[in-house]
């Protein structure tokens, strides 16, 4: 099963709020990182910034997507 029909039933509207979760989620995990980094001089700080990176690269795929509608 491709993704590509489940992509087309989605409006731009419910893409475009995915997209914002995963830039907000993206923000956060920015945000714990520098905090992991300031008290606990970076025991699990890559964690954090691995998952930010995750989180930015969904959001730019789901824009992508949004984008060919």
């Amino acid at each position: 099963m491709s993704a590509q029909p489940f992509i087309s039933m989605m409006n731009k509207k419910a893409i475009l709020a995915i997209e914002i979760v995963w830039i907000i989620l993206g923000i956060l995990c920015l945000a714990v990182f520098f905090r992991e980094i300031v008290i606990t001089k970076g025991d699990r700080a890559w964690l954090f910034a691995l998952m930010s990176v995750v989180a930015f690269v969904m959001a730019r795929i789901r824009d992508g997507q949004r984008k060919k509608m």
